[in-house]
């Protein structure tokens, strides 16, 4: 079977690479990195990953929730949100749009994989 593909999204350059690293890591292929929100729209929209690892502060326009609900409007792909926002306007955000998972920073590589088997086996939450 494939390794599932990810694509991920992260505006720091340093943090995605490690992100791509712990990926790999733990088995996932990694389809590319986006680094704004309108790189993600439009990466997700060629590359159709299985779930998408999305930082919230993000370059540009959009942040990473509004870049995850244009993503979901053309398919519903999982969207796990790895952020250091956590406070609660922006996990209210993150509940309304149905999120897949949300991961802390820094990033932990096995809460990381259960939260990415979460979402790819179809359990939806913030936590």
């Amino acid at each position: 079977m494939e390794a599932a593909g990810i694509l991920v999204v992260e505006d720091e350059r340093i943090i995605a690479l490690d992100l791509g690293s712990k990926l790999v890591r733990l088995g996932y292929r990694v389809l590319g990195m986006a680094h704004t929100g309108g790189d993600a729209v439009r990466m997700a929209g060629e590359l159709t990953p299985y779930i998408v690892l999305m930082d919230i502060i993000l370059d540009g326009d959009m942040d990473g929730i509004e870049a995850a609900r244009q993503i979901r409007l053309d398919r519903p792909v999982p969207v796990v949100f790895v952020s250091a926002c956590n406070d609660s306007s922006t996990m209210d955000r993150a509940v309304l749009l149905g999120c897949g998972g949300f991961v802390s920073k820094p990033v932990d590589s096995r809460e990381l994989a259960s939260c990415i088997e979460k979402a790819l086996a179809g359990a939806q939450g913030c936590a």
